[in-house]
């Protein structure tokens, strides 16, 4: 017995923390395109670097002071509540990011993690960043999507 088709999207950090901190931004409403995801059934997952990212990002913004350590730890539940699966980064995936860093001209390879999944994967890759996914889908990268 095969488990039914479910397609695949890999989600960019920058999504989630949309998603889970809304006083971020005020002209995207990210948390309704995860409810459409899940409507769809569509399988989310992320490199494992993803969670360090996002928790990162949420710590700083209980540092800056734009939200208190109770919604800093509230917004780490919902992290987890979008239902991400981090994936291992192995050895192949660690390569491709590399070499996606270089392609890009990036002096760090963490938006090239996220590109070698989808790409591994054969799966789209969401991301808030305009400018990425300009430059990746200049490369060839058509299954780069970005959040409108």
């Amino acid at each position: 017995m095969s488990a039914a088709y479910s397609p695949v999207v890999v989600i960019d950090a920058n999504i989630a923390i949309w998603a889970i901190l809304p006083v971020l931004t005020a002209d995207v409403d990210a948390l309704e395109q995860f409810v459409e995801w899940r409507r769809a059934g569509v399988r989310l997952v992320a490199p494992a670097l993803w969670l360090a990212e996002c928790v990162s990002v949420v710590r700083g913004c209980v540092h800056a002071g734009l939200i208190s350590s109770q919604e800093g730890r509230l917004a780490i539940d919902d992290l987890f509540a979008l239902e991400v699966e981090a994936l291992p980064m192995d050895e192949e995936v660690c390569r491709a990011a590399f070499e996606w860093a270089e392609r890009l001209g990036q002096a760090r390879a963490y938006d090239g993690f996220y590109l070698a999944l989808a790409e591994r994967m054969g799966a789209q890759m969401w991301t808030a960043d305009k400018g990425l996914a300009r430059r990746a889908q200049e490369m060839g990268a058509s299954w780069v999507q970005v959040l409108r």
